[in-house]
C-alpha cells in the first residue's frame, strides 16, 4: 500500500530575546529581520499542515503544532518535529511520496536543518537529489520540468483553481497574524495551502 505525504511548512523569524542569536540580528532592519523566517538556522517552526494518503483515501487532516486544548501553537520545535517523525515513521522511500509545493528548496531543507539544530531524528533519511520525481515530488519544478520557478498562486490561476491566498494572507504575513494572536487562521491559510498543492499534483497526474 502506498502512502502520500502532502506537506507545507510555516515558519516565523527568531525569537529576538534568544541569547544564541540577538547578536546575529542586532542591527538588521524590520524586513531584513523578518528574512530569516526563510531561514533554517536562524527561524522558528511554526506548524506543519499535513494531508495523508493511501492508496488514495485521505487517512490524515491537520496541522502539527498546536496546543490540542487550546488549538494554539505552541512553539515547542522539538515536540512539533517529533509529531512530524511519528507520522512518516513508516515511509517506504521505494514506494511512498513526499509532495509540496517549492519542497526541496525550502519546506524540506528546514525541517532537516531544524531537526539536527533541536536534537530530533528524521524518521528516514530525505533526499534531496534533483531532476526526479521520488521519493520527494517537488510539484513547482515538475510543473516547469525544472527549468525556472512559479508561484504557487500563479500556478493555480493558470490551472483554473482556487488561491490559498486570499483575504490577504500569505507567507509574509504569518508573523503578523502569529503576533496578533490570530492563530486559526494561520491554520487555515497553511492547510489551504496543503489542499491546494494535492489538487495541483493530481491534476498534473491526471488523477
Amino acid at each position: 500500500m502506498s502512502m502520500k505525504f502532502f506537506i507545507d511548512a510555516e515558519t516565523l523569524p527568531p525569537d529576538k530575546d534568544d541569547p544564541l542569536i540577538k547578536n546575529k540580528i542586532n542591527g538588521y532592519t524590520d524586513d531584513e529581520y523578518r528574512q530569516f523566517a526563510l531561514s533554517g538556522e536562524y527561524g522558528r517552526l511554526l506548524c506543519i499542515g499535513i494531508i495523508t494518503e493511501r492508496d488514495g483515501h485521505i487517512i490524515h487532516r491537520g496541522i502539527l503544532g498546536r496546543d490540542r486544548e487550546t488549538m494554539r501553537f505552541h512553539l515547542d520545535e522539538a515536540r512539533t518535529l517529533r509529531s512530524f517523525r511519528k507520522l512518516l515513521q513508516n515511509f517506504d522511500d521505494r514506494q511512498d511520496l513526499l509532495i509540496g509545493f517549492n519542497l526541496l528548496d525550502f519546506d524540506l531543507l528546514f525541517l532537516w536543518e531544524r531537526s539536527i539544530i533541536k536534537c530530533v531524528r528524521p524518521s528516514f533519511n530525505i533526499s534531496f537529489a534533483r531532476f526526479r520525481s521520488h521519493p520527494v515530488y517537488d510539484v513547482m519544478w515538475e510543473f516547469t520540468r525544472w527549468r525556472h520557478r512559479i508561484k504557487l498562486d500563479d500556478l493555480a490561476n493558470i490551472l483554473g483553481l482556487q488561491s490559498s491566498k486570499k483575504d490577504g494572507i500569505d507567507g509574509s504575513t504569518v508573523f503578523d497574524l502569529f503576533t496578533e494572536g490570530r492563530h486559526q487562521e494561520i491554520a487555515d491559510y497553511c492547510l489551504a495551502d496543503v489542499e491546494l498543492t494535492k489538487q495541483i499534483y493530481e491534476r498534473m497526474c491526471f488523477i
